[in-house]
């Protein structure tokens, strides 16, 4: 019965690959708003994200970051302060520009 369930959380662990041991904080920007838009983490440019597509940033590390989503015009749209822990992922989400 224990070979079997650790087979089992063997299986598990392979499929779910690095998802699992992934030990990075990372950023994910889904841009629904109809402009394209310049991503900044703590004053320094990272990204830019189409109108209506996604990207990410890898490994922006852990603790306390500023994010700030910029339209083409310099205004900021979205401004978010996060704390993050080791390995937790963050969802931007800009809306409108």
């Amino acid at each position: 019965m224990k070979r079997g369930l650790l087979a089992a959380v063997m299986v598990l662990l392979v499929g779910c690959g690095s998802d699992i041991l992934d030990d990075k904080s990372d950023l994910i920007v889904v841009n629904e708003s109809p402009c394209d838009v310049t991503v900044f983490v703590d004053g320094q440019e990272v990204l830019s994200v189409e109108a209506g597509s996604d990207r990410a940033f890898s490994d922006i590390g852990y603790g306390r970051h500023v994010i700030e989503a910029v339209n083409y015009q310099g205004e900021v749209v979205v401004r978010k302060v996060v704390d993050l822990a080791p390995a937790e992922d963050f969802y931007l989400v800009v809306n409108n520009c």
